[in-house]
Order: C-alpha cells, then sequence, then structure tokens
C-alpha cells in the first residue's frame, strides 16, 4: 500500500502520507541513493529525481533544539495563522491540512491541535515539478466533503506559493511569510522556527521524496527506526500553544519580491546547512544579536566549517535577517 494508513505503518506524526513507500536504506551509509550536497536546483527538473542527503547529527545537537523549541514568538505565529485560517472556514471539521513535506508537517499538526476537527496529510510539491499530482487527486477523492488548505512551514522567494496558486487548488498557509506571497500566515517577519532542523531520519522515518513518473506518487526509502527521535515530535506537540480566545486581527500582505542567487531567511537558510552546502552564511544583526535568535543555525555553521558575516545591512533591503550563498557544482 502507498498511503500510511490505519492498517499501515505510520509516520511519527500520526499523518497519512501519500507517496510510494520502497525499500528500507540506512541515510548515513547508502550514501549512492542520495544526490551530493553540492547539486543545487538549476530549473532541470531531473534534479528532483533523487532525494537529498541526510546529515548524521550528534545527539548534542539535538538536544540544543529540544532545548529551543519553547519558543513565545513561533507560537504566537501560530496562534494568528491557526485564527486567520478559522475566518476563512469557521467549522474545522471541513478542512483537510495537506502538509507539503517536509517543513509544514509540524505546523500542520499544530493546526489541528489548534483546530480540534481539522485532520492533516502529507504530499510532496517540488518548485519547477510541481506538486505530486496523483497525490492531489486521491486526497481530494479521499476528503471529497473537506476543503484543502496547504500547509508549509514557511516562505521563502515565494517559489512554492506561486506553484499552489496555480493548482487552484485550495490556499496555502505558513507560519511566516516575510515576502507576503501566502494566503495566510502567522507572522510577516523572518522568525526562526527550531523545526527547520528537523530531518527526515530523526522525525519522519522515511527520505525525501522524489519524483518517479507522472502516474505513480512520489518515491521515498524508508530509514530505520533507530534513527528516529520521537521525543523531538512529542516536545513539539506538547508546546502547541492554546487556541486564541478572542479573534486576532489579520492583515493584507503586500506581495515583495527582488531577484537574489542568495539563500534567504532563516529557516531557508537552516534547509541549506542540512542538506546543501552553504559557503558563507550573511546576518543582518551583530553577532550579540545573532547568538540570541539563532543559536541553531551558529551550531550548524561550527558543524560544517561555514564561514559567517555579521552586520550585513543591506539584508534590510531583502526583508530577511539572514543569508547564505551556495557553493554548487555544475
Amino acid at each position: 500500500m502507498d498511503v500510511m494508513d490505519a492498517h499501515h505503518p505510520r509516520n511519527l506524526w500520526e499523518q497519512a502520507v501519500y507517496a510510494r513507500f520502497l525499500q528500507k536504506i540506512d541515510p548515513f551509509r547508502d550514501r549512492d541513493f542520495f544526490r551530493p550536497l553540492t547539486r543545487a536546483y538549476t530549473g532541470d527538473n531531473t534534479f528532483w529525481s533523487t532525494p537529498s542527503p541526510e546529515p548524521d547529527l550528534p545527539a548534542e545537537f539535538w538536544a540544543l533544539v529540544k532545548k529551543h523549541l519553547d519558543d513565545a514568538t513561533v507560537q504566537t505565529a501560530a496562534r494568528r495563522l491557526a485564527a486567520a485560517i478559522a475566518r476563512w472556514e469557521p467549522d474545522p471539521s471541513r478542512i483537510v491540512f495537506a502538509a507539503i513535506l517536509r517543513a509544514g508537517v509540524p505546523v500542520a499538526d499544530w493546526l489541528c491541535r489548534l483546530l480540534p476537527g481539522a485532520q492533516a496529510v502529507a504530499l510532496s510539491l517540488f518548485v519547477g515539478l510541481g506538486i505530486d499530482q496523483v497525490a492531489l487527486r486521491r486526497i481530494q477523492q479521499d476528503f471529497p466533503e473537506r476543503n484543502i488548505i496547504f500547509v508549509d512551514g514557511w516562505t521563502g522567494r515565494g517559489g512554492v506559493s506561486r506553484t499552489v496558486a496555480a493548482l487552484n487548488a485550495g490556499p496555502l498557509a505558513v507560519l511566516n511569510d516575510p515576502w507576503g506571497w501566502a494566503d495566510f500566515s502567522g507572522c510577516d517577519e523572518d522568525i526562526f522556527c527550531p523545526t527547520a532542523c528537523f530531518t527526515g531520519a530523526a522525525t519522519l522515518g522515511f527520505s525525501r521524496t522524489f519524483f518517479i513518473d507522472e502516474d505513480t506518487l512520489f518515491g521515498t526509502y524508508r530509514f530505520p527506526r533507530q534513527h528516529c527521535r520521537p521525543d523531538l515530535v512529542t516536545a513539539w506537540q506538547r508546546l502547541c500553544p492554546p487556541a486564541p480566545s478572542a479573534p486576532v486581527p489579520g492583515r493584507l500582505p503586500e506581495r515583495f519580491h527582488r531577484e537574489t542567487d542568495l539563500r534567504l531567511h532563516s529557516n531557508e537558510v537552516c534547509r541549506a546547512l542540512i542538506n546543501a552546502a552553504p559557503e558563507t552564511l550573511y546576518f543582518r544583526d551583530d553577532m550579540a544579536c545573532v547568538r540570541k535568535d539563532f543559536p541553531l543555525l551558529l551550531a550548524l555553521a561550527e558543524r560544517r566549517k561555514v564561514k559567517i558575516l555579521t552586520g550585513v545591512k543591506e539584508l534590510a533591503e531583502y526583508r530577511t535577517r539572514a543569508a547564505c550563498s551556495l557553493h554548487i557544482e555544475t
């Protein structure tokens, strides 16, 4: 069976995953199944036919992540996001959240807790390649009475948002949206969400998905359960804030776009530190502020031996507090 359901092993988040589960491999030994860190998406969609590699992060790093999961700014953004969705659809039993793997999964988990009666499933979307159309059709068939809301962790430069909009299948909800491209968001600033550090090996139990063909669900490789850190998942779930007791004011997003070769926004920088090859990290603030607000980025950068520059005020022109350049081999 392709979908993890009640008669099949479920993921750690208890969300049905619409993907084709292939053989079990070890992400830290079977490296030939993954693309190199230095290979980047350049518009060639064959890039999405191979999953990105998984970092083997030590227990000390996961302890640091767990320590920083309790973040009041992130919790406030989640409450605002839930309130915005509730204004659009007051009856949560009419909502199914389609969490975009991977960043959308923890956010959709909280949204189901903040909006009891809503359900969440997970599927794949890649910029340029688009949504997993087979998965989307199955979700529409499985939840005919519910409105689909796509959920991602955040927006970068708007690529996922534009892809979702082109589907005309449902709005996009994200935790933070500095460039104003999502339909619903909890914050329009560059706030860091610690779940950006979550990996497939630690918090999902399977690889990043990859394209097989147009008639097949996107594929994924199973990982040994020994690599999973269910304590991270349960810690995040326990930290879900209470639902707003009163309406939270909404906002009208002002869409923004500016061309750059840099990877922008702190959560996207985190993902680059995990499954790409950053050359230099840039922060808008001084080092004291960076240590306070981005300790997990500093920990990853130290592990990867990435150069760091602080006080780069020009980043304000891109509505970001963090950015990075990438080492790419063609």
